[in-house]
């Protein structure tokens, strides 16, 4: 009944899967006989494979149903790198935040999904990707909701860099669980529409900031030692689409394909069925599958996680031979340039548009005046003394107070115009590849950003600062998008999932690494975060120039790993 079956496999079914969960089964089917039965669903008779059951269920409205629970789950995913962005202008002064910390602050999400990102893949496989959907978004809500309460500023970073940590694991069980439940037909609808949610996620972040981190009220408790106020609210209402997300996964099967691979087939059996139930409207016992092949991986043949290690190690061998790791160092350089630069930029924007706000609020200028630059109310906004910006406080004192940052709706409609753009970005790169090709779009779009982000620099008036910011935001959207689209044409289809896996942890270390240095240059003078970012995008540009055209000649997937 078995054929021979390969002893190591870790590999996507659908390149375009992009996690580190998805299991690539081998594909067989049995003979089958068809009968029509008037009104009657289609019977087949004989085992069928994965693909075959799942297009048999249909598509209605449990596919529905689902992209509704995945609409808070994708809007988590977006707040948990993004929201604190938002809270660190007003959080400085209850905290004492200097630059640094805000910079710590931007990066530890992005930290700790890096350190957690492998470990969640053998879970996923061990336990299932409802389990890790369902316990992951209710323990990362659970970390959110205590990072609102913290009162001093290490706290705040704990919280944070478990939250990174924990919200990996939802994450990529996420892309695997809608790539198990959806055939290929439908695979990919179903990612533009996760896609769509993400973007929905970025725009309503500074809508929600809006509403709630201005108002102007303080709650204490025990006897002062505790304060909870606007931007605290901020974060725990910015924990209600994982709550959500936790109760409507829940009332969702697990993956069929991952029980599949554990050998549950009745399970897996049912779960086809009560899809069916739910798209068609008919009895579960009319669906035409009866049985399914025995498929096999690596997670049904009751092997150790070390052996599992291993095969995953082997795996990897043939994408660091001196072909592929050229390609690899090329590829993996530009992702850490563009999510540096990217990412810096739109992670720091709230920051310096409260910045920019509170010094023309302090000092305003007529319209005869020559306005400051950018670099200049940066520059004076870092140096301002409390006593120099409230008349009533006569003190000696020569140490700094704290400036409280003006946020008004101009910050946040800024930010909500950045965002907007960088969606009408993404929106566009899909039409854009095939019209002018990958690697060209990429050089434009990189040189484009380097571009933006020198001349804002020189940028005097808000109006085109934000226009400089939006396209910069857009363009390095584009180029970074296009990245994962480049390494199809560059690596053959067993090493691709693990090339989309260290480049996405590479670009999590370039945001680390640009959230950390932004702070420090611009300590050092407001010319260095913004040479840091134009370089790095005139580099990728450079980068992508070297990388090798065309697509990448097949390799024997079997020869390589016996190697």
């Amino acid at each position: 009944m078995y054929k021979s079956l390969k002893p190591c496999c870790l590999l996507s079914d659908n390149n375009k899967d992009n996690n580190l969960f998805t299991i690539s089964l081998p594909k067989e089917r049995t003979a089958t006989v068809d009968v029509t039965d008037g009104d009657n669903p289609r019977k087949e008779e004989g085992p069928v494979d994965f693909e075959r059951a799942i297009e048999l269920t249909g598509y209605g409205k449990f596919n529905y149903l689902l992209l509704l629970a995945v609409l808070p789950a994708g809007c988590s995913s977006v707040y948990a790198s993004t929201a604190m962005s938002y809270v660190l202008p007003s959080a400085e002064c209850d905290l004492g935040l200097t630059l640094l910390d805000k910079g710590l602050l931007n990066s530890m999400a992005f930290a700790g999904m890096i350190c957690s990102s492998f470990a969640w893949g053998f879970l996923a496989d061990m336990f299932g990707r409802k389990t890790i959907l369902v316990y992951g978004y209710l323990l990362d809500a659970i970390f959110n909701l205590a990072s609102s309460f913290s009162q001093v500023s290490w706290m705040l970073l704990v919280f944070k860099f478990f939250n990174g940590v924990i919200i990996s694991g939802p994450y990529a069980a996420l892309l695997s669980y809608l790539a198990e439940v959806h055939g290929e037909k439908h695979r990919s609808q179903s990612y533009m529409w996760l896609g769509v949610f993400f973007s929905l996620g970025n725009i309503s972040v500074p809508c929600v900031a809006w509403l709630i981190i201005p108002l102007d009220w303080e709650w204490t408790f025990f006897g002062d030692s505790m304060v909870f106020n606007s931007w605290r609210l901020f974060l725990v209402v910015c924990t209600v689409p994982e709550f959500i997300a936790c109760l409507a996964l829940s009332f969702f099967p697990e993956s069929p394909r991952f029980l599949i691979a554990k050998g549950r087939h009745q399970e897996a059996l049912d779960v086809f069925k009560k899809i069916y139930s739910i798209n068609t409207g008919n009895h579960p016992d009319t669906y035409a599958v009866k049985s399914l092949v025995q498929e096999s991986s690596i997670e049904a043949s009751g092997k150790s996680l070390v052996h599992m290690l291993r095969c995953g190690l082997r795996q990897m061998k043939p994408l660091f031979e001196v072909s592929n790791l050229s390609r690899l160092i090329l590829i993996t350089s530009i992702q850490f340039g563009a999510t540096l630069g990217s990412n810096s930029l739109r992670l720091w924007m709230p920051q310096l548009f409260a910045m920019i706000e509170t010094y023309e609020k302090l000092h305003p200028t007529s319209a005869s005046e020559v306005k400051p630059t950018m670099c200049y109310m940066l520059d004076a906004t870092k140096y301002l003394e409390k006593n120099l910006t409230d008349p009533t406080n006569i003190t000696t004192s020569a140490e700094p107070g704290c400036t409280q940052m003006i946020l008004d709706s101009t910050v946040y409609m800024n930010s909500m115009i950045i965002a907007l753009t960088g969606v009408i970005g993404y929106t566009m790169a899909g039409s854009l590849i095939n019209a002018v090709g990958k690697q060209k779009l990429m050089i434009v779009c990189f040189v484009g950003a380097g571009a933006c982000c020198g001349a804002l620099y020189w940028a005097q008036e808000t109006s085109v600062i934000l226009s400089l910011t939006s396209i910069f935001v857009a363009l390095a959207s584009i180029g970074g998008a296009t990245v994962m689209n480049v390494i199809v044409d560059n690596f053959p289809t067993f090493l691709r999932t693990m090339a989309v896996s260290i480049t996405m942890m590479f670009g999590r270390v370039g945001a680390v690494v640009g959230n950390m240095l932004f702070p420090i240059l611009l300590n050092a003078g407001c010319l260095g975060p913004f040479i840091m970012i134009g370089t790095a995008c005139l580099a990728c540009a450079v980068w992508t120039i070297i990388l090798p055209s065309g697509k990448i000649t097949a390799v024997s997937k079997e020869g390589d790993l016996k190697q």
